[in-house]
């Protein structure tokens, strides 16, 4: 390209363009997966109740509230619940705040605004802002290829002599966090080059990360949520079809990625699983699930166990983390 191009494009680019250009860089150098926050917040936690370590009453209280805002897969889930998991993410912060005044649609606290508001607490209290590139940093969030699992996350570190080191902590961590979020927000406003793996297929609409609480523990889901035929009547019975892929990365389980579709009334499920006593694992229940299918009243056509992970998606998966230095 021609130094005469090169500035023609810059040109064309519109402030917006320009702004994002500056801010991906170092977004995706701070960025870090939402269970390393977690697990940093659920360890201090813990220490505090234990008598190991002493923070200050409105950072525990902060605490227990972002802990609060995983979704419990321990309790009996119905859609509604899920739905409201995503309204909760943090994605839609901006979108619910801009609404005017008087509308329909209710603000409710979502993880965004939980996570800048003890950022806030955090500096009041002297922990310092640092821009660091966080260590097994997760793949960047992307609506063109594959869902990407994260391996869950065990705590940076308990100080119980140190107060001041454990806020410095939970800071580092809650701007990586933010960050992460920040850059997937763009991503799914079609602002940033996506780096996934460009397909045939259409990307998805959205791609967003819930927190799960699986006991002491915090795991990561990764969605993508897309929707074919809107107004373009390209299915055969004129209903646009929806998509939905996941995919996770537990102790108990090892990966999982799944894709499921709705369209023409029916449902179709695939499943890929990469360990060995998992997928039999799977496999021994498979009426059960296909019962719960049907319990949800959704018309299942097809579902199928695969094992192993599909070949672009089977390198980006690790086992436990330890992130104690």
């Amino acid at each position: 390209m021609s130094s005469t191009q090169g500035g023609n494009l810059a040109a064309t680019q519109t402030p917006v363009h320009r702004l994002v250009s500056q801010l991906q860089q170092p977004l995706a150098e701070q960025q870090s997966g939402l269970g390393s926050l977690f697990a940093q917040i659920g360890s201090l936690a813990t220490a505090q109740a234990n008598g190991r370590t002493s923070l200050p009453d409105p950072v525990v209280k902060a605490m227990q509230q972002i802990l609060g805002l995983r979704l419990n897969p321990s309790q009996t889930l119905a859609g509604k619940d899920l739905q409201q998991a995503v309204r909760m993410s943090g994605l839609f912060r901006e979108a619910q705040i801009a609404q005017p005044p008087g509308g329909t649609s209710t603000t409710i606290p979502d993880l965004k605004s939980a996570l800048l508001s003890f950022k806030a607490l955090l500096q009041q209290l002297g922990a310092e802002t640092s821009i660091a590139r966080p260590a097994n940093q997760p793949a960047h969030p992307t609506r063109q290829g594959a869902p990407r699992g994260q391996a869950q996350q065990r705590a940076s570190g308990v100080w119980a002599d140190s107060a001041q080191l454990n806020l410095q902590s939970l800071l580092r961590e809650t701007d990586s966090a933010l960050a992460r979020m920040r850059l997937t927000q763009l991503v799914n406003a079609g602002l940033t080059a996506d780096e996934g793996a460009q397909t045939s297929s259409r990307p998805m609409d959205l791609v967003l990360e819930l927190p799960l609480a699986l006991g002491q523990e915090t795991a990561v889901l990764q969605m993508q949520i897309g929707r074919d035929g809107s107004g373009n009547n390209t299915e055969e019975d004129g209903e646009p079809a929806w998509r939905l892929r996941f995919a996770m990365d537990l102790t108990a389980t090892g990966p999982l990625e799944a894709a499921i579709s709705l369209r023409g009334g029916g449902t179709y499920a695939s499943l890929w699983v990469d360990r060995k006593e998992t997928f039999e694992n799977l496999n021994s229940v498979r009426n059960t699930m296909e019962a719960a299918f049907a319990d949800a009243g959704l018309d299942l056509q097809e579902l199928r166990l695969i094992r192993g992970l599909p070949p672009k998606t089977a390198a980006k998966y690790g086992a436990l983390i330890d992130r104690q230095s």
